[in-house]
């Protein structure tokens, strides 16, 4: 059972133990049926809050939340410039009240008793990776695997088994996470632009760090993800992002001896937008962000291969150095 409160808020109500953080860019009232999904589905709905951070939405596309009681239990963040998902969702995560974070997307819907579930899962070093479903087909997403050197990553479509069924990358649809062991992390990389690679980075990180990602299938998320004439309109304006954000995430964790290959690989695939790409990555301190984190993190990326027994993309094993 979720445990009981341990207090309560300036207004008398009780503290809640899980906040589900949700970055909203003009997802109007998208956002209003999420938030009214989870607390439908929980089985402790009094101890969930919600917070909205609005990224800067068009004035007639803000997050609108219209139902009473979904707005006492939720609190909406307006940001007046873009912030990209990562810092939205740190924004998030500052302002909520809970133990535990439910990371998810505005246009989610979830399953029955989420909330029992992310409670008995989540101790302080373990963060969950919740099934994600498509709203509109039968087809399922257990956490996602690396993809390297070039940095993307591809769908679980099938569940891991074993007693700690560990995957190598969490779902930004779905996360949950203590939220002391996501501020001691530093939340989401803010040196990565507006969308893409967050969740990958921040999973590669949390490993290095010693916490480890399993996941479960007692927790479902319907995920509405983009018809494919919405998808290539916002792949397109958001491609030169992607790309740096890719270069990023490589230049922070790979063997040096494979950035290059990494490069080379988004050359040739956006010529267009390398060059932009790079500029930002130099702009962005990338450089400076990877040797921090060789300095801070107890563990290597090399851990992380051994780990899962990673092999490049064509199947080759992944340097040690």
């Amino acid at each position: 059972m979720i445990p009981e409160a341990a207090g309560t808020a300036g207004d008398g109500s009780a503290v809640p133990e899980i906040s589900v953080v949700v970055p909203a860019r003009d997802e109007g009232e998208r956002v209003a049926a999420t938030i009214a999904s989870a607390l439908a589905a929980a089985a402790a709905p009094d101890r969930v809050e919600a917070v909205v951070v609005d990224d800067c939405s068009a004035p007639g596309r803000r997050p609108r939340i219209t139902d009473v009681a979904d707005r006492r239990r939720s609190r909406v963040i307006r940001s007046d410039h873009h912030l990209g998902v990562g810092a939205a969702r740190n924004l998030a995560a500052r302002h909520a009240r809970g133990r535990l974070l439910f990371i998810t997307d505005a246009h989610t819907r979830f399953s029955d008793g989420w909330d029992h579930e992310a409670a008995r899962l989540v101790s302080g070093d373990r963060i969950i990776s919740v099934a994600v479903r498509d709203q509109t087909s039968d087809w399922r997403g257990h956490g996602c695997r690396l993809v390297v050197p070039y940095m993307g990553t591809r769908w679980n479509t099938a569940a891991p088994t074993g007693p700690e069924p560990h995957v190598q990358i969490a779902s930004s649809a779905g996360t949950v996470v203590d939220s002391a062991l996501f501020a001691r992390l530093g939340g989401y990389d803010e040196g990565m632009v507006h969308y893409g690679g967050f969740e990958p980075e921040f999973s590669v990180r949390a490993w290095r760090s010693g916490a480890h990602i399993v996941h479960t299938t007692a927790i479902e998320i319907a995920h509405r993800f983009k018809p494919p004439d919405e998808c290539t309109t916002f792949l397109g304006a958001a491609r030169t992002a992607m790309v740096h954000n890719c270069l990023r995430f490589g230049t922070l964790h790979l063997p040096e001896s494979m950035i290059l290959e990494m490069v080379r690989l988004h050359a040739l695939e956006y010529p267009d937008h390398i060059q932009r790409a790079l500029a930002m990555l130099q702009q962005r301190g990338a450089w400076q962000r990877r040797a921090q984190l060789e300095a801070s993190l107890p563990y290597g990326f090399a851990s992380f291969v051994e780990r899962f027994a990673l092999l490049d993309q064509i199947g080759r094993p992944v340097p040690q150095q």
